[in-house]
């Protein structure tokens, strides 16, 4: 498509000219790959990036996929995307890639200090109790360790 052609697009939907391009992009996906866009189940931006692969290797993709129980994240799908353009990707990378855990998939345990300050001398810092925590998790484990 040709400038003209995306200005005329912009102008008529509001959305910028780099959203337009991705809009385009995202037609090169196989029909399977983008049904998984349209119902949500993957994201639009990293989609976009996963347009750049050959079909053959979007076709694994959605394998790999169905594999790991997930799709990609962005920074996941770039990677893929570079494999791809290095001529370097296989179904094995799509794999370990995808059977990463991802940074919002880590649960975090979060206490807040006014919590933890009925179990401590009022004197200690966070971070004096963030360590004594520690301490008696390890000595804890340690115990179960031994038995």
């Amino acid at each position: 498509m040709g400038k003209k052609s995306i200005e005329l697009i912009v102008e008529e939907c509001g959305d910028s000219p780099k959203q337009v391009q991705r809009y385009i992009k995202i037609t090169e996906l196989i029909p399977e790959m983008l049904e998984k866009v349209d119902d949500g189940s993957m994201g639009f931006t990293p989609a976009v990036q996963l347009s750049f692969l050959k079909k053959k290797e979007q076709k694994e993709m959605l394998d790999a996929m169905e594999f790991a129980q997930c799709t990609p994240s962005l920074s996941q799908a770039l990677r893929i995307k570079k494999l791809s353009a290095d001529g370097k990707l296989t179904v094995m990378d799509m794999e370990d890639i995808l059977s990463e855990i991802k940074q919002k998939e880590i649960d975090r345990v979060v206490f807040k200090t006014e919590q933890l300050h009925r179990f401590f001398p009022v004197s200690y810092t966070a971070e004096q109790m963030r360590r004594e925590i520690l301490e008696m998790l390890k000595l804890n484990m340690n115990k179960y360790w031994d038995e």
